[in-house]
């Protein structure tokens, strides 16, 4: 069982199960009267659900504030294995059927802004075609590391980039990135081709969720004793074409991306003058999610989609 319950302090088998479903809209929804709206029952059986978790687990679990309540040091430790836990029970009791032409059924994909630009369009046409009544909802998603509601099932996959793959989770390599450098037609240095040194000695602007963070363009440029003048940091890449294009910053794009305003902005596009491996954008999904039809059904669609691209 992967509730992770001291087993010498519970015994599982004499113990209601609903609580920890009143548990987990608990911690969702930081209320006990939105808790109970949430699973069907009245607020003083989700109290007195509480007050048996309490008893049950030997901590308080939620504190009350003047804004609702607050969990604990062990409620936190809890809340992710008790929603794994309870997605086996759904999963083992869900349908095993999936029907694209006829569902209604809506999926959640944590992704970055470059990852939708890239993907979304073709994406959309194809559920068009197999789905029509599929839903999706994107949520901004744009750190290099894998999140905490993939476990939690509050989205199904996750599109992007990672450094280490949590435990009971998998992945898929979708497709494989390189970067370009961009500079504006007639810049000074925009000849036939962009040396290092002469990268080095442009201005420019950096798109980087941390301020401070140094990218692996920098570090590859400190190893052959280079270093660049960040002079701007963006938050987003789809304003920097746009910048570049008007003033005499460079920048560092994926190709993906600076290829189509290359063909409508006046830029110009150059390999970059360090080399880096190419940054590998990957679907991660919980093992909870694996054998759901529907799961699978959308993770084929999504890697086929992104065989194209």
């Amino acid at each position: 069982m992967i509730l992770m319950i001291d087993i010498h302090r519970v015994n599982i088998t004499a113990t209601n199960l609903n609580l920890f479903v009143a548990f987990d809209a608990l911690y969702a929804e930081s209320h006990v009267s939105r808790a109970a709206k949430r699973i069907g029952i009245t607020q003083s059986a989700m109290s007195n659900a509480l007050k048996n978790l309490r008893a049950l687990l030997g901590d308080p679990l939620f504190l009350r504030t003047s804004h609702g309540i607050v969990p604990t040091p062990r409620a936190r430790e809890l809340a992710v294995p008790v929603r794994e836990g309870l997605r086996l029970f759904e999963s083992a009791l869900r349908p095993r059927r999936f029907e694209p032409s006829t569902s209604t059924r809506t999926f959640t994909i944590a992704t970055s802004d470059y990852v939708e630009f890239v993907l979304m369009a073709p994406l959309l046409a194809k559920l068009a075609e197999a789905a029509p009544n599929v839903r999706l909802d994107v949520r901004p998603w744009a750190h290099h590391k894998v999140p905490e509601s993939l476990a939690l099932g509050e989205v199904d996959v996750m599109i992007g980039f990672h450094d280490r793959l949590p435990l009971h989770h998998r992945d898929e390599l979708l497709f494989e990135e390189t970067y370009a450098v961009i500079i504006r037609r007639g810049h000074p240095a925009a000849g036939k081709t962009l040396t290092r040194k002469a990268y080095a000695s442009l201005r420019h602007i950096m798109v980087s969720q941390q301020s401070g963070s140094r990218s692996g363009i920098d570090r590859a440029l400190a190893e052959r004793g280079f270093a660049r003048d960040v002079a701007i940091r963006v938050s987003h890449f789809l304003n920097v074409p746009q910048l570049v294009a008007r003033t005499d910053f460079a920048a560092a794009l994926s190709r993906r991306v600076a290829e189509p305003f290359a063909r409508t902005l006046p830029i110009r596009l150059y390999p970059l003058p360090v080399t880096l491996g190419p940054s590998r954008v990957r679907m991660v999904w919980h093992d909870a999610s694996d054998a759901e039809p529907g799961h699978a059904w959308l993770r084929q669609l999504i890697a086929s989609v992104s065989r194209s691209v």
